[in-house]
C-alpha cells in the first residue's frame, strides 16, 4: 500500500510539471513595457498614455539592438483601455512586469489623477515599487530622449531615482505607487519627485507636492532636501553652505550619517511642531583665504553657519507647503491623532485653521568630524 501512495504522488507532481506552464508566454511574444507617461489630451475627458517598450534583447548584457526601445502613444480614457487597444497595434502581449517608471504630466498632475491609477494601484501585473515622478511640462519628452549612451530612458530615470537619492539631498524616491496607494486609501497628502525635460537631456532636483491627489506647487531642490529632513527619511548627501567673508567662500559639507525627527507637540491649545536634527560627515571643500583651517574656533564658527543656513532652509519649505500650499506631507495630521486623540478629536472641525497655526520649532546639531580638500582663492 505504501509503494502504491507513492508512486501516485510521483506520478501526480510529474503530471503537474508538465500542466503548469500551458499558459506561459515566450519571451520573443511578450512586448515589455518599462516606462508609462501620462499627458492630458486635446481630446475632453482622454488622455495621452504612452508605452515605452523595450526589445527582449536589450535585457541582455552583451546584446546590441539598432533599437532597443519603442514609443507608442495611444489617446484613451484610462490605462487599462489604452494597454487593451495597444494589443490591437503591435504582434505582441503587453506585460508590465518589467515597468520601472511612471511619470505624471504637469496637466495630468494638476488634476485629480487618482483616477487614471486604479489599474496600476489594483493590479498585480505591476510591481508595488514601482516609481513615480512629475515631469514639469509633457511627460513623454522623457520617455523621447535619446541618451548617447544608448541606455532605455526609462532605466536612465529609474536609475537616478534610486541611487542618487541615497547621495543628493534634492532628489527623492519617496513615493512608489504602493504607497500612493495607501495615501489614497488613508487620504494624506505626499511629494513626488520632479524632472524637468531639457534639450537632449534631463534634470531630476526638486518635488512636486500632491494635496487631493493634485499638484498644489513646486518645490525646488533646496526645498526637497528641507522637505526631506521634516518627514524623517534623508540618508546621506551632499550640503553646501556660503561663509561669511572671514570664514571664507564656502564649504561642502558630506553628510554620511543623519537623524531627523518630527513630533507634534501641544501647549495650552496651541499646535507646535518640533523637529530635532543631527547631521555627521565630512568638510569635502572649503574655498577660502584662511589658513586658520584646523583650529577648533574656526570649526565651531563653520558649524554654527552651517546650522543656520538648515534651519532657514527647514523653516521657509514648511512654511511654503504649510501656508501658500495648504498641505501636509509631514504627517502631522496622523501624528496628533495617535498622540494627542483628545486634542484631534476637539479641533477636527476646522483642522487645516490648526495646522496652519502650527508652529516650527528646530533643534539641529551638526558634527563635523573631519576636513577635507582645501582651496585657496589664489589657486
Amino acid at each position: 500500500m505504501g509503494k502504491r501512495l507513492i508512486l501516485t504522488l510521483i506520478l501526480a507532481g510529474l503530471t503537474l510539471l508538465l500542466v503548469s506552464c500551458w499558459d506561459q508566454i515566450e519571451i520573443e511574444d511578450q512586448a515589455f513595457i518599462v516606462g508609462i507617461a501620462l499627458d492630458k489630451s486635446d481630446e475632453p475627458g482622454k488622455l495621452e498614455v504612452t508605452f515605452q517598450i523595450a526589445h527582449p534583447k536589450a535585457f541582455m548584457a552583451e546584446s546590441q539592438v539598432d533599437e532597443p526601445f519603442w514609443n507608442i502613444t495611444q489617446v484613451s480614457a484610462d490605462i487599462t483601455t489604452a494597454r487593451n487597444e495597444l494589443i490591437n497595434k503591435i504582434n505582441w502581449i503587453p506585460t508590465f512586469e518589467h515597468c520601472q517608471i511612471l511619470l505624471i504630466g504637469e496637466e495630468v498632475a494638476k488634476e485629480e489623477f487618482s483616477k487614471y491609477l486604479d489599474f496600476l494601484m489594483r493590479t498585480f501585473e505591476v510591481r508595488k515599487k514601482l516609481l513615480t515622478a512629475v515631469v514639469q511640462g509633457k511627460a513623454r519628452d522623457i520617455l523621447d530622449i535619446k541618451f548617447k549612451s544608448g541606455i532605455i530612458p526609462s532605466f536612465v530615470v529609474s536609475e537616478i531615482l534610486n541611487k542618487n537619492t541615497k547621495y543628493s539631498f534634492e532628489v527623492t524616491d519617496y513615493m512608489h505607487i504602493g504607497k500612493m496607494h495607501v495615501a489614497y486609501i488613508e487620504g494624506y497628502d505626499f511629494i513626488l519627485c520632479r524632472i524637468v525635460p531639457l534639450k537632449d537631456a534631463l534634470s531630476v532636483s526638486g518635488g512636486a507636492v500632491i494635496k487631493s491627489f493634485k499638484l498644489a506647487g513646486w518645490l525646488s531642490g533646496e526645498e526637497v532636501m528641507g522637505a526631506r529632513l521634516l518627514r524623517g527619511d534623508v540618508e546621506s548627501g551632499f550640503l553646501e553652505v556660503k561663509l561669511p567673508p572671514e570664514l571664507g567662500e564656502r564649504v561642502i559639507l558630506r553628510i554620511y550619517e543623519s537623524e531627523s525627527e518630527l513630533e507634534p507637540e501641544i501647549r495650552g491649545d496651541k499646535l507646535y511642531a518640533v523637529l530635532n536634527v543631527r547631521l555627521e560627515g565630512d568638510i569635502n571643500e572649503i574655498t577660502t583665504p584662511s589658513s586658520d583651517l584646523n583650529s577648533d574656533e574656526y570649526i565651531k564658527k563653520a558649524r554654527a553657519v552651517i546650522e543656520r543656513n538648515l534651519e532657514n532652509i527647514i523653516k521657509r519649505t514648511f512654511k511654503k507647503v504649510q501656508q501658500e500650499f495648504g498641505s501636509d506631507p509631514f504627517r502631522i495630521k496622523e501624528k496628533t491623532q495617535s498622540y494627542y486623540p483628545h486634542f484631534y478629536k476637539a479641533n477636527a472641525g476646522h483642522w487645516d485653521e490648526v495646522y496652519r497655526s502650527a508652529e516650527l520649532e528646530i533643534s539641529t546639531e551638526i558634527r563635523i568630524r573631519r576636513i577635507g580638500e582645501i582651496k585657496n582663492q589664489q589657486d
